[in-house]
């Protein structure tokens, strides 16, 4: 059985839009995309309520068909996101760019492999053939918000204390641009509400080993590998522990609060949401 070692989700704001699940052999990770609109929902954020909706969902379709496909799983997901969202908005979306979505990874045993399953930037971390630890997923979405960085770095060299409020006004236009790429052919693909995207999601399978450990981040805690350097993949799996994510998170908010990190580091946001599981493949369970 898949043994979770530990789960944790931490928000980087007032309002946490990730969100962490586990079911069977199965285990996620959930990040909702931050609305580039006003709100469709009575809710603390579109978000955060995708998010949770989703997680909720997906634990549920597992449990009602343990035998379903991850491609059908999603399929029948995303339909009842979309069901959820038509009785819960209180306004109709001004185009699909305003539609909740969310990156999405998943680990799920199917016989003696284990299936990877990724939309956007979410990933897993986990030995290939070679023994290596190393990051799988997909990263159709980067060279999209390569173009909003390039925008980042150049307000900010401009005007190098500009708040969040005014640079995000900034760079509205174009993060709505890059979210109507969303679900569509030349774009990108996310967990939403337009259940064709299941047929688009990034898979892989890597045969399952007793004892063998997996990561499955969101973008916010990848950014000790990916943007800052400062741990690699085989440091996510050997987190094995509470404490031991717990001080991994810490140093991830001590370089993000770093007083020059926006500068040395370009992103949009100072602190982002940051989840991970760590799970352990154990058949004596």
């Amino acid at each position: 059985m898949l043994r979770i070692d530990v789960a944790l989700s931490d928000g980087g704001s007032m309002v946490n839009e990730d969100a962490v699940g586990h079911h069977g052999d199965a285990a996620w990770v959930i990040d909702g995309a931050t609305g580039v609109g006003p709100s469709l929902l009575d809710a603390p954020s579109d978000a955060a309520w995708f998010a949770h909706t989703a997680s909720r969902l997906i634990a549920e379709a597992l449990a009602e068909d343990p035998d379903r496909s991850t491609i059908e799983m999603l399929r029948l997901v995303m339909t009842r996101c979309a069901a959820a969202l038509a009785d819960a908005q209180r306004r109709a979306a001004d185009g699909t760019h305003e539609l909740p979505s969310a990156a999405f990874a998943m680990i799920r045993r199917q016989g003696d492999v284990a299936e990877i399953t990724a939309l956007a930037d979410c990933r897993v971390v986990t030995v290939d053939d070679a023994g290596t630890a190393r990051l799988f997923g997909t990263y159709a979405l980067d060279a999209v918000e390569a173009r909003t960085l390039a925008a980042v770095k150049a307000i900010r060299e401009e005007d190098p204390s500009i708040d969040n409020d005014a640079l995000k006004l900034r760079l509205l236009p174009g993060l709505s641009d890059n979210r109507r790429l969303k679900n569509r052919e030349g774009g990108y693909w996310v967990l939403g509400t337009e259940p064709a995207a299941a047929d688009h999601v990034w898979q892989a399978t890597v045969p399952l080993r007793p004892g063998q450990r997996f990561a499955i981040a969101s973008d916010g805690f990848l950014r000790l590998v990916e943007l800052f350097g400062t741990a690699t993949p085989a440091d996510l799996l050997a987190i094995a522990t509470s404490e031991d994510g717990a001080a991994w998170l810490a140093r991830l908010r001590d370089i993000e609060s770093e007083p020059d990190s926006l500068l040395r580091h370009v992103r949009v946001k100072r602190h982002d949401d940051a989840s991970l599981i760590v799970c352990t493949w154990d058949p004596s369970r």
